[in-house]
């Protein structure tokens, strides 16, 4: 049994797995990573190895494997979805878009110097409008007109956000917009690569249904796994 832990900045996943996944569990890492790690070892138990993925991956000192975010990732969606060619991850802090050639990583480039583009920019955003982050997610899917949102920095977004809805514009466009507006960074990101279809879409990003209607929009072919949060910490445990 081996217990596979991703350590991001937001939210630290690990999955217990022996050829199939026996129990999972997220929680937030809240700026203590070593807490968190403790925490999941504590509520995941019965494992013999552990691998360890994400920024704070160094910190799993009793790992007996530690592999960087992209390779994870990567390991992780092929064993979901053999067929694709393309990752997107969108993650609290930041953003990867990876390109598989033949199952292995081809290309890659990440977004984690700017909050445009991460759940970060969307977590900002709904609370400015006084939202939480479920329902900013189910507004979206009630608007056909998105408005536009031009600005990508989430100073200048809630600015602008906030004359939209001084002038009366839908509540549901707004959102809608926003989701947009992320997208559009991605997609803009993934320009520098070139992102292939089938694209397997992950992290945090991917159980927000107003993300998903707007990637839908843009890319065709996009395969949503069960369980997208878990991608990372999967294939850390797969590399075992």
């Amino acid at each position: 049994m081996v217990l596979g832990i991703d350590i991001g900045s937001c939210y630290t996943k690990g999955v217990l797995f022996d050829g199939s996944i026996k129990n999972k569990i997220v929680i937030k890492t809240f700026f203590k990573p070593r807490q968190a790690i403790e925490e999941i070892t504590s509520q995941l138990t019965g494992f013999d190895r552990i691998a360890a993925t994400g920024y704070g991956r160094e910190l799993v000192t009793d790992a007996d494997v530690i592999i960087t975010e992209i390779t994870a990732f990567a390991r992780g969606a092929t064993y979901v979805n053999s067929s694709i060619n393309s990752i997107i991850d969108l993650g609290g802090q930041d953003s990867k878009i990876i390109k598989i050639r033949d199952g292995k990583v081809d290309r890659f480039i990440m977004n984690d110097r700017c909050a445009a583009g991460t759940g970060n920019f969307v977590e900002k955003i709904a609370q400015a409008l006084g939202l939480r982050l479920e329902e900013f997610g189910n507004f979206a899917l009630n608007s056909n007109k998105p408005e536009m949102i031009d600005s990508l920095c989430v100073v200048m977004a809630e600015t602008e956000i906030l004359s939209l809805v001084s002038e009366g514009k839908r509540l549901e466009d707004i959102v809608a917009g926003v989701c947009d507006a992320l997208v559009r960074r991605i997609t803009g990101l993934g320009a520098q690569i070139g992102i292939e279809e089938p694209i397997l879409f992950c992290g945090g990003g991917a159980l927000n249904p107003g993300l998903v209607k707007s990637m839908k929009r843009i890319f065709g072919d996009l395969i949503i796994p069960d369980i997208p949060q878990f991608i990372g910490a999967l294939g850390a445990a797969l590399s075992i």
